[in-house]
């Protein structure tokens, strides 16, 4: 396969050491050629290609390779493949599927997640654990697995009311917590969200946050214990004490033009 020039790049990365450099290169949208990745170090030296790995091109939504993100001490690339979606809320909740793991040193490629299904995931911090949610799943189950040893710990989704969806997972800066949400039955034309807060140690769990999908974005944390969330439709943006629930008022966001 020739190398790809720059501009044709849709996805680029840099190491956090700024050394290296990934690109995903996926030809139109949806994919009408075979996506790949390549790693290069910061003169422009080809270290490694990435293949789509033998998967047939789709139609329209199409599936594609894509960039996860860099280990934090740049020894290794997460990449996995998603769907482009074709309308609805698809991409709110499932990041794709077959989370994969290459060592920059080595080349070996590691799986990390099952390739089939719609899938929800974020690792861990300290790049120790991942968190995952299956859309087949009914009702809702979130794992966590350790990467040392593959053992998953099966969570059983605890929400305050009935849920369909399961997904949009954030670790919190230390790696102790994480966020995800629930999706209630709605009761209304808006899809209703739940946000719920996991200790990752305790394995509690603690709602702390119902919206409408339609009306904010959860934006990440700030610090450990606080949430910060932008509202849409010139809502305030606000921040949430996970543990007083105290919710302060910090800025109302931009218009749109």
């Amino acid at each position: 396969m020739p190398t790809p020039t720059a501009d044709e790049a849709r996805q680029i990365l840099f190491s956090p050491n700024g050394q290296l450099v990934a690109k995903r290169y996926d030809y139109g949208r949806p994919p009408i050629e075979k996506p790949v990745i390549e790693i290069s170090d910061k003169n422009g030296k080809l270290l490694w290609q990435i293949p789509y790995q033998g998967e047939k091109l789709q139609g329209d939504p199409g599936t594609s390779l894509a960039i996860y993100g860099w280990a934090n001490d740049s020894s290794a690339l997460y990449f996995y493949y998603y769907r482009y979606p074709d309308g609805g809320d698809f991409a709110f909740w499932w990041d794709g599927s077959d989370l994969q793991r290459i060592d920059i040193k080595t080349g070996e490629i590691r799986h990390l997640l099952p390739g089939e299904g719609s899938m929800a995931f974020a690792i861990s911090p300290d790049g120790t654990q991942i968190a995952y949610t299956r859309a087949q799943d009914t009702p809702g189950i979130l794992f966590l697995r350790n990467l040392a040893n593959n053992h998953d710990t099966r969570i059983s989704v605890q929400p305050e009311q009935e849920y369909t969806r399961v997904g949009d997972i954030h670790w919190s800066p230390s790696g102790k917590a994480l966020l995800f949400h629930t999706e209630a039955e709605p009761k209304t034309n808006w899809i209703q969200v739940q946000v719920i807060y996991l200790d990752a140690v305790t394995l509690q769990q603690k709602v702390v946050k119902y919206y409408d999908l339609e009306s904010m974005w959860f934006e990440g944390w700030v610090g450990e214990h606080t949430l910060q969330f932008r509202g849409l439709r010139n809502e305030p943006i606000f921040l949430i004490d996970i543990i007083t629930n105290e919710t302060t008022i910090i800025g109302t966001a931009t218009p749109s033009p």
